[in-house]
């Protein structure tokens, strides 16, 4: 794989720099893997540190020797322990005085203490998390052309699903075999999250109705998956005919990640289930003409409730009961629940090449879960989508 573009990590790094002063740091310490990435082009145990002024410089604890034959496009040093990283600093012209930013949402608080009251005893910490998340929701040409390439891996995948759907596997053995084409096409297996405690692995692929169960984790799908120790996702339940089985995958290519979910059934679905299925696809199409650049999110997550609303399926949607997510799209990138989020807290406009996973489902009590779910690209008349595999009803012999 081609490393990120040296053009690309600089224009990254210089807007970071020109957003500090917003939140009033004159030094930003980015350490969680994805920013890290983002900022950096490569993860490694250590920071980004980058200044309201002057070049930034990646602080590596290990991997010592990996980077050094390396051309990146920014200076380098090494450090043993976080006691060596102030007078490394101050070597380089770094943060004297002012506030310090990091990733409060996701840096251990173990870390943060020490940081704040070791590391740089009376400066001020800020929380560079929001401003971080902002940036990164729009997506650029290079970061839309890996989307793509994962889209397009996800698109072969669920189309292949359909051969491998038979009476009397099992959800896990399917899901083995979808894991399989995935990693062997480019996939490279990890999938990043920014919550904590949002547990992944590649997606659900779930059936009939046990489909409709809700896990820990804040995700409309979830299932009994395989043991107390990871339940959510595939188990050791057989394929049976008149049962939708839905097939929620995500790929991911040199870091970027693309989501979608596709349906299937051996035989037919019940009268409701098609129905629903119908229901669906209005979603998809209002979505599609109304996400568009300058749309806000929170106004079109209550246009799509007034939809569902007024079909009598609220008590269907995105899950059941206290267990309904308050959620019908999230971003993605390089984290699979990225900003912007189509839901009702979330008000700042959409924006064209920002990149979103639209997913309405609906939970039916005895039939199983019924819905779709697609990446697209915003724009300025509506939704690009990305991912391109048939969005219907995928009827196999039982």
């Amino acid at each position: 794989m081609k490393p990120v573009p040296a053009a690309e990590i600089e224009k990254r790094q210089r807007l970071l720099q020109e957003l500090l002063p917003e939140v009033d740091v004159e030094l930003a310490l980015i350490r969680q893997a994805a920013d890290l990435y983002y900022y950096s082009g490569i993860i490694v145990d250590g920071f980004l540190a980058q200044g309201s002024e002057g070049e930034a410089v990646l602080l590596i604890r290990r991997p010592r020797h990996r980077y050094e034959d390396q051309d990146l496009p920014y200076p380098v040093a090494y450090y043993k322990d976080l006691r060596d990283i102030p007078a490394i600093l101050s070597q380089l012209g770094l943060g004297h005085h002012g506030g310090i930013g990091v990733e409060m949402d996701v840096m251990p608080a173990a870390l943060y203490r020490r940081l704040q009251e070791q590391i740089f005893p009376q400066r001020p910490f800020q929380d560079l998390s929001p401003l971080i998340r902002r940036q990164r929701m729009i997506k650029s040409p290079y970061e839309l052309a890996q989307i793509r390439r994962a889209a397009h891996i996800l698109d072969e995948v669920l189309e292949a699903a359909a051969t491998l759907i038979t009476p009397g596997r099992t959800e896990l053995e399917l899901a083995a075999d979808l894991e399989y084409r995935l990693r062997v096409s480019g996939h490279q297996g990890l999938v990043r999250t920014r919550t904590w405690n949002l547990e992944m692995f590649f997606g659900h692929i779930l059936s009939g109705p046990d489909g409709v169960q809700a896990a820990y984790v804040e995700t409309p799908s979830g299932g009994s998956g395989f043991s107390h120790g990871f339940p959510q996702g595939a188990g050791t339940k057989h394929l049976i005919a008149g049962e939708p089985i839905s097939v929620d995958l995500a790929a991911c290519v040199n870091g970027y990640i693309a989501d979608a979910t596709r349906l299937y059934v051996l035989g037919d679905l019940p009268a409701e289930a098609w129905r629903t299925v119908e229901l669906v696809e209005e979603l998809f199409a209002l979505f599609t003409h109304e996400a568009r650049a300058g749309a806000v999110p929170a106004e079109l997550y209550e246009h799509l409730l007034a939809k569902v609303r007024q079909a009598g399926r609220l008590e269907q949607f995105m899950g059941l009961g206290q267990d309904r997510v308050a959620f019908v799209g999230h971003g993605v990138g390089l984290e699979l629940d990225e900003f912007p989020i189509i839901g009702a807290r979330f008000s700042w406009p959409l924006a064209t090449d920002m990149v979103l996973a639209f997913e309405p489902k609906f939970f039916l009590p005895g039939i199983g879960m019924v819905g779709f779910e697609d990446t697209g690209r915003i724009t300025p008349t509506g939704v690009e989508w990305l991912t391109q595999s048939r969005r219907h009803v995928f009827r196999l012999p039982a």
